[in-house]
Order: structure tokens, then sequence, then C-alpha cells
């Protein structure tokens, strides 16, 4: 009978945990969302235009920053 409690437990808080996560991304989303829509009444769409490229340049500079960081590390494992 008690084994039977435990798992239970377990169970609910692996449900709980997954729901908790579940609302996290969804609460992510809808923040991401707010925010666009923020921008998108504060500025013209030639700035928005601006900013986004900014946003993808930022981002691949970062992921090129990224896959140096991973080249030196290799070589540095190598030698």
């Amino acid at each position: 009978m008690t084994s039977q409690t435990l798992i239970t437990d377990s169970s609910v808080r692996a449900a709980n945990s997954q729901r908790s996560a579940a609302n996290s991304e969804v609460g992510g989303k809808m923040q991401q969302s707010r925010s666009l829509e923020a921008m998108k009444t504060q500025y013209q769409l030639d700035q928005q235009v601006k900013f986004l490229h900014l946003q993808a340049e930022t981002e691949t500079l970062l992921r090129q920053l990224q896959a140096i960081k991973q080249q030196r590390q290799a070589m540095a494992e190598v030698g």
C-alpha cells in the first residue's frame, strides 16, 4: 500500500513538473509576442526593419564567435 502511494506521489510530481515547464514556455512566448507588439506600435516600419536586421546580424556574429571558441578548444585538446 505504501509503495502505491509513493508511485502516485512521484507520478504527480512528474506531471506537475511537466506542466510547470509547459506553462513557462507559453509564458515566454506570450512575453515575446507582447514585446513585438509593443515594438510595432512604437516604431515605424523602416525602424523595425533596421532593428530586425541588426538583431539577425548580432545573432550571426554570436554564432561565429561560438564556432571560433569551439575550434580553439578542439585545437587545445589536440595540441
